[in-house]
């Protein structure tokens, strides 16, 4: 089964910017470097965060990755939920890798369990604990909650409807599961939308934020605390135009007595997006990264 949201692999035009982005206002640190990639890991598995070089000066999602207990039965689960296989490919980090292709040409990297490496070095400000979720937007978000589901993951709660969801969210089928793993947004097109990372407390992010903001930088959302999934939230951007939270307190699944189960959050409860009371800002809901084809991809590790 899917054991976890792992990371995502993305190529962006300037990798040096972005590995200072991460490295300084994120706290990762690279593992390793090979052919135009690099490795980033928040304490002591392998990886993060995948970053490739672009070729063509653009930002765009190359994967998202899933570790497994079981890779090629995850496979099979994902081919028979409508995926397109692409195969076996090399993947630093780990012993097994498989390159696949949701619908909405999403690329998908299933893999078996990142190999633990020696903890990073301790920085001035704290590193989070690993990464937490992605945020994908596409037209029809019923039907690509409906294939992650298939894939394994399972129904966290829903805005809207479960037929026509603004947002769904979805957790991995293990005990102390984070709420969502995986989150899937109403767009006009396939999109990502942001990534995440935990950190240990609230503390921890607003050191983070503070380090980040200046008379240039300033955040997309927040602080505040989603009631979906009840975690402290902060939104900034980084250099290569990618929305990035910083997010601690998520719901665990089975160790948390706030989740009885899925819920629908109806569209005009704002507790849903914030329990503080803000709105979501016009420039958060705008964000978008292109989605690059799996058949398109440099997949060499």
């Amino acid at each position: 089964m899917i054991t976890r949201v792992s990371s995502i692999t993305l190529e962006v035009p300037d990798i040096e910017s972005s590995i200072g982005f991460f490295e300084e206002h994120i706290g990762l640190t690279v593992t390793e470097r090979t052919g135009d990639r690099a490795y980033l890991r928040a304490r002591s598995v392998h990886h993060d965060l995948v970053l490739v070089a672009s070729q063509s000066g653009a930002t765009s999602l190359h994967t998202l990755n899933f570790e497994s207990d079981d890779v090629a039965s995850d496979v099979a689960r994902a081919v028979a939920a409508g995926a397109k296989d692409h195969g076996p490919i090399d993947h630093a980090g780990v012993d097994t890798a498989h390159l696949l292709e949701a619908p909405g040409e999403i690329g998908l990297l299933i893999h078996s369990t990142l190999q633990t490496v020696d903890a990073a070095p301790a920085l001035r400000l704290a590193q989070p604990a690993h990464f937490s979720h992605f945020n994908i937007g596409t037209p029809d978000p019923a039907s690509l909650i409906r294939f992650f589901v298939d894939l394994g993951m399972r129904n966290s709660d829903w805005i809207g409807s479960v037929e026509e969801p603004l947002i769904g969210w979805l957790h991995c089928p293990v005990d102390g599961a984070l709420h969502h793993g995986v989150a899937v947004l109403q767009s006009p097109d396939t999109r990502l939308h942001h990534i995440s990372y935990e950190y240990d407390t609230t503390e921890q992010i607003v050191d983070r934020v503070d380090n980040f903001v200046d008379d240039t930088h300033f955040l997309v959302w927040g602080m505040g605390r989603h009631g979906t999934g009840g975690s402290i939230f902060a939104y900034m951007n980084d250099v290569s135009g990618v929305m990035v939270e910083l997010g601690t307190g998520m719901i665990r699944i089975g160790q948390d007595p706030r989740w009885n189960g899925p819920q629908v959050w109806p569209l005009d409860d704002p507790r849903g997006v914030d329990e503080w009371g803000s709105s979501v800002p016009d420039a958060w809901m705008a964000q978008r990264v292109d989605v690059s084809s799996p058949a398109t991809l440099r997949i060499e590790a």
